[in-house]
């Protein structure tokens, strides 16, 4: 750009300062052809516009050639010379003639008469052309050769053209003839960027032929060194000198007069009062026409100012001044003489006064200036001007990278991007992608880079890049920026980057970076559906086109990291079919560990298995047997607003034979193919290992979440791992899905808590055993709701479909006091006994143990010898109740553990978790008391307040036991053989209470081998001997049960048409205390009967207690 500046009339650089004259010694009347070349009358070539000084500096040069004439005769025609031009004149001695030396005779043998291209030049002289011609020659011989190949260089008549520079001159010779590689010494590079069609360069591209034009070869190093001279004399001795009297000049004639008084008067008189317009003189501005390919289109006429005027010759002073680095005088001179500019509304040389006047600001700090602001207005200002109009963007792209390469040497890299960026305009696509290119690269150097304005500018340069068709330059632009913006949170960016890489990629015939772009894209869920859908259709024609040139089946080769659907691996998991709850995994954990302590307490679990069993709930690994079916739970999104189509849904799968985890899945052989197996069925593909489930098709709908269930039934016993998924998108696109899961983050070390590091997961990772039992339950009868104390009896249904026996059934529940278990001969037993007063005697045993865990009775098998088996394929029911302990909203955790009738060496023991959903609404609330009574010895009176807390529900007592050691129980308040008084203190109606009194005595019997007793042994013999090994086993705990029932025989009858009422029996309380862990022996249980009031709407208990009333057991403690 600065190269091709040419002669202007707004400023002076390119005016000529000096002429050469060059005559030859050999010439017989040298000073009659110096008169003729210098004729004052006649204009030169470069000095025949009207703006152009002709009043310059004539340097007469001599040439001698030794091979002609003599020095002698030449330093005499020289002495002539200078006695008639004056002191500027030179004799300069240049050899023209072949050098005689060995390389040269010896070339010159091997030619004809005549040739003389064999000629080589010298080594230093050749140096000296090398360093001049190559750069400059081969920049402008791409520049020829991308306009005509990709026309890159606009041709219409706005487009800049030096016609009357050297180098234009230059340009318009034959393009054989290479300037920059003409030199022969050095190999030069001549390589240049071909348009790209495809990866593979074109047959019939040429190497390029190498020419063999030289130049200077005639030239001896002592003629290098007489030219050096002759230009340092002409420099120092002669222009120099030349130009600091025209500063002179020009300072006391013209400058002066504006700085004084008179002239800022005049100044000021004529910009208020003049008149825009002047007479044409040779002092004044004037307007002509103009034509040619630099004028831009729609202008005709050119404002200029002729060299004589005073405008003219104050801005020829400030360039002398700048050019003679004399910068602040440059500036004031600037200064003064915009002003007249703008006066006279002569913008292009204003908007040129303004570009010098910054630049000079800047060359005057060879540091940042203080005042930045200023330097920015002046370029701010030239560059509008040169927009705006004068209709100029090649000055305006001058003035811009000027600016840039001053701020660029002074460091200020923040100022450079706002300059950049000002020149960015809709004209030139191609200029404006370059600036904000480099304003990228500026944001990257100030002291704080700023990453993402970097990564925006250049997705902006990209962009620009792409419009003017330079696909290459916009694809790496468009690279730079995804690597900023590719893990930051503007989606929309990246997106667009993306789409834009796999558009550029596609036109430069990378069909496989194409789709790699592509495919990134797809998921995006911030564009419109037309949007989406076009990014779906042009990826489908990429990719095909893409499998076409590669030879590959889409249907079968894998398409990797495919955004479609979306799969969040933390969501993948594995079941057996019997599985019912999946939540809640740490306290299942703590639950089975506890199950296990107690198996292996128990002898139940060999305590070798212990270490193997932790490792597995640890690893948290799927234990499934041969035949077994596993089902695999993938949640499939769908993030677009448009439908997708999958099909050839299959799971990607490895076996190995060995049992041990594989974390990381390393070893396992990943085919991302599409599996190939033989059909089973209609969704069956049938492997050597394992048998897997195919889904031959399916739809998600936009924004649809959908999951899937697949299943995997092994053949063969060791481990499979699930790798992955297969599918195909939209019947065209099959691609593999890989499972990379993590396990829970660890937070131990010091190294773990400074970093994210996570435990290996191995939930994808199956263990097939030999054939196992498999348990599979079911509750009948589970009401939702329960009343405080409320009991229920409920079914618990056992299935084993497994292939092998199971037995040692074992339960932990999460609410003992709620859940208490029978005999499966219990089922059909009639256990609500009704009785009279009576009294009972009870043995319960006196050590403590977990009430958690319950061994679950199960049916002898036949041929068992007795033991407790349920075979393959039987099913068995067991009695369950339940009872409303606590108020309020309960999930009960339910953990089955159970073992093969066969010893297994893979696995303990086997579990399943089973949850249940009870809420507990309230129903009574009771308060006793005990005072002694004042008639008899060893007799108390116990007091009960009972209060209704339902609205629409009435309570009938019907039963009431004791349960002591050494206490019986009979009413007192109320009178048994007066139905009256008995329903109107057992009946309580809604929100009401009601108050009885009972006596309670103690026994005649007392036992004395009770837990005191044996306590009082066990301490004394551990006292005295110091043994408490030899300690015997506590003895069981007599009870006494006193019922007392408040329904008569004939009440029974009448009942019986339509509700039934229950007492439980002694055998139910025994098992029930063992249950809820009862601390204190003397408890009172009293049962209650609801009914819903005649005539009133069902309320929270009308959905049980219709058809039936169930009992309500209320415990009472007391001392």
């Amino acid at each position: 750009v600065l190269s091709l500046r040419g002669i202007t009339e707004f400023e002076t650089f390119d005016h000529p300062v000096a002429i050469m004259i060059v005559i030859s010694s050999t010439d017989p009347d040298p000073v009659s052809t110096i008169m003729q070349l210098y004729n004052p009358n006649m204009p030169l070539f470069a000095t025949d516009k009207p703006y152009i000084d002709t009043h310059i500096l004539r340097y007469f040069i001599v040439l001698h050639d030794p091979n002609r004439t003599s020095i002698e005769y030449s330093t005499e025609v020289f002495e002539k010379l200078k006695k008639t031009v004056g002191i500027h004149c030179y004799l300069l001695k240049i050899n023209s003639k072949p050098r005689k030396d060995a390389q040269n005779l010896q070339r010159d043998l091997l030619l004809d008469d005549g040739e003389e291209e064999g000629v080589m030049a010298e080594e230093s002289v050749r140096r000296v052309w090398e360093h001049i011609l190559p750069e400059s020659d081969r920049i402008e011989s791409e520049i020829q050769k991308n306009a005509e190949n990709n026309q890159l260089i606009p041709t219409t008549e706005s487009a800049h053209r030096r016609s009357s520079s050297i180098t234009s001159n230059m340009s318009s010779l034959p393009s054989g003839l290479m300037h920059a590689s003409s030199i022969q010494s050095l190999p030069i590079d001549t390589e240049t960027t071909a348009p790209y069609e495809g990866d593979e360069p074109k047959a019939e591209q040429q190497e390029p032929v190498r020419p063999t034009v030289q130049y200077g070869r005639y030239l001896t190093e002592e003629d290098v060194h007489g030219i050096k001279s002759m230009v340092r004399d002409f420099t120092v001795q002669s222009m120099i000198p030349f130009m600091e009297r025209s500063i002179q000049h020009w300072n006391e004639q013209v400058a002066a007069a504006r700085r004084g008084l008179a002239g800022r008067l005049m100044g000021a008189s004529r910009r208020f009062f003049g008149t825009n317009t002047r007479s044409p003189s040779p002092q004044s501005v004037q307007t002509i026409s103009v034509q040619g390919p630099n004028v831009p289109v729609g202008v005709n006429t050119l404002t200029i100012y002729p060299f004589a005027a005073p405008e003219a010759q104050m801005r020829k002073l400030g360039d002398y001044a700048f050019m003679l680095r004399d910068y602040r005088f440059a500036y004031t001179i600037y200064d003064t003489v915009r002003r007249d500019f703008a006066t006279e509304k002569a913008y292009k040389h204003h908007a040129a006064t303004q570009e010098m006047m910054g630049i000079c600001l800047l060359l005057m700090h060879h540091v940042p200036p203080q005042n930045k602001k200023d330097v920015d207005s002046h370029f701010e200002l030239a560059v509008q001007q040169y927009l705006g109009r004068c209709r100029s963007p090649f000055h305006a792209t001058r003035a811009t990278i000027v600016y840039y390469e001053l701020l660029k040497a002074c460091r200020m890299w923040n100022d450079i991007p706002t300059a950049l960026v000002r020149m960015t305009g809709e004209d030139s696509d191609l200029r404006s992608g370059l600036f904000l290119e480099q304003a990228a690269h500026c944001f990257l150097r100030v002291s704080k880079p700023r990453v993402r304005k970097y990564g925006f500018h250049l997705m902006m340069a990209g962009h620009r890049y792409g419009k003017a068709a330079q696909r290459i330059l916009a694809y790496r632009d468009y690279k730079m920026a995804s690597s900023v913006l590719e893990n930051g949170a503007w989606s929309v960016a990246r997106s667009h980057i993306q789409f834009a890489l796999g558009r550029q990629a596609y036109h430069l015939g990378r069909l496989d970076e194409a789709v790699e772009h592509f495919s990134s894209v797809l998921a995006d869920t911030k564009q419109t559906p037309q949007q989406q859908v076009a990014h779906i259709r042009e990826f489908l024609f990429i990719y095909k086109q893409y499998t076409n040139q590669v030879g590959i089946d889409p249907l079968k080769a894998s398409l990797p990291q495919l955004g479609l659907p979306v799969i969040d691996d933390r969501d993948i998991l594995i079941t057996l079919p019997n599985v019912q709850s999946t939540r809640h995994h740490e306290e299942w954990d703590t639950m089975e560990l506890e199950l296990l302590e107690s198996g292996i307490e128990k002898g139940l679990i060999s305590s070798s298995k212990r270490a193997m069993a932790v490792k597995q709930q640890d690893d948290h690994r799927v234990v499934c047997a041969v035949g077994e079916a596993s089902t695999v739970h993938v949640e499939l999104y769908n993030p677009l607003q448009v439908a997708i189509s999958l099909s050839n849904i299959v799971l990607g799968c490895a076996h190995r034979t060995s049992i041990e985890t594989n974390d990381q899945g390393g070893g396992d052989d990943i085919n991302e193919d599409m599996p190939e197996g033989t059909p089973i069925g209609s969704d069956g593909l049938d492997f050597e290992a394992f048998q897997l489930q195919k889904v031959e098709e399916m739809t998600l709908e936009p924004l649809e979440k959908r999951t899937i269930s697949l299943t995997l039934i092994p053949h063969l016993q060791g481990s499979i791992r699930v790798t992955g998924l297969h599918y195909t998108l939209n019947e065209l696109i099959h691609t593999f899905r890989p499972f990379h899961k993590k396990g829970k983050r660890l937070n131990k070390t010091l190294e773990e808590m400074m970093s994210v590091v996570h435990a290996p997961d191995c939930s994808l990772d199956i263990l097939v055993t030999s054939p196992m039992p498999l348990l599979d339950i079911a509750f009948h009868n589970v009401p939702e709701t329960l009343l405080s104390g409320e009991v229920v009896q409920t079914v618990l249904e056992i299935n084993n479909k497994g292939n092998k026996g199971l037995t040692a059934l074992r339960l932990k529940n999460s609410h003992p006091s709620f859940i208490c278990i029978g005999h499966p001969e219990e089922m059909d037993k009639d256990i609500y006994a009704r009785k009279e007063i009576v009294t009972d005697k009870a043995q319960i045993s006196n050590q403590l143990f977990d009430a958690s865990v319950i061994s679950v009775p199960l049916p002898a098998a036949d041929g068992s010898g007795g033991r407790q088996v349920v075979m393959p394929g039987e099913t068995t029911l067991v009695p369950l109740w339940i009872r409303g302990d606590r108020i309020g909203k309960h999930t009960f955790r339910l953990l089955f553990s159970y073992q093969s009738e066969e010893d297994n060496a893979t696995i303990a023991h086997r579990t399943l978790r089973y949850t249940l959903q009870v809420q507990v609404l309230p129903s009574l609330k009771i308060n006793a008391f005990t005072r002694p009574s004042t008639t008899t010895v060893n007799e108390y009176i116990l007091g009960m307040e009972i209060e209704n807390l339902q609205t629409v529900a009435n309570f009938e007592l019907t039963q009431l036991m004791a349960t002591s050691p050494m206490w019986t129980i009979s009413p007192l308040s109320i009178n048994m053989d007066s139905p009256d008084d008995v329903n109107e203190k057992t009946i309580i109606p809604p929100r009401q209470t009601t108050f009885a009194y009972y006596k309670i005595r103690k026994s005649e019997v007392i036992d004395d081998s009770g837990p005191e007793a044996w306590t009082s042994n066990a301490l004394s013999s551990m006292l005295s001997h110091g043994d408490t090994k030899s300690v015997s086993r506590p003895p069981d705990i007599n009870l006494y049960q006193t019922e007392l029932s408040f329904v008569s025989e004939l009440q029974k009858k009448k009942r019986k048409k339509n509700t039934l009422i229950f007492v439980i029996s002694s055998s139910y309380i025994e098992k029930w205390i063992h249950s809820i862990r009862y601390h204190s022996l003397e408890n009172i249980c009293l049962e209650f009967t609801h009914a819903l009031a005649s005539g009133q709407s069902g309320g929270p208990i009308s959905q049980h207690c219709k058809g039936s009333l169930q009992p309500i057991i209320h415990p009472l403690q007391f001392g």
